[in-house]
């Protein structure tokens, strides 16, 4: 009984993927360039002074509140330290974002 149920389900699944959504392009594989300067960017906007970095220095949107707090989350403090582009929160997030320029870079001497 359960079976039969779970074959049914299985045909009408089956047949609802119709073959253009099968063989669709990928059309960023196409333009490469394109594709690195998007890359770029987006890695760009990580690093302390990009558009999602610059909200965690102490003059940025969270970082500005945790000076507020003061204390431990101040830049210097305990854990605000580990947010600012040396520490190991921040430091990682700007390493990061350097390794995927870096490669974007790469991808473009390819093309």
């Amino acid at each position: 009984m359960y079976s039969k149920a779970i074959s049914r389900s299985i045909v009408s699944a089956r047949s609802a993927i119709k073959p253009a959504q099968l063989t669709q392009v990928r059309f960023y594989a196409d333009k490469p360039n394109e594709t690195s300067s998007t890359v770029k960017e987006a890695a760009k906007a990580f690093k302390s002074d990009g558009s999602i970095g610059s909200k965690f220095n102490s003059d940025g949107s969270v970082g500005g509140k945790a000076q507020e707090v003061g204390g431990p989350f101040a830049a210097d403090g305990a854990v605000g330290k580990q947010f600012t582009d040396k520490g190991a929160i921040g430091g990682l997030g700007q390493k990061v974002a350097e390794n995927v320029e870096d490669a974007a870079k790469e991808e473009e001497k390819k093309v």
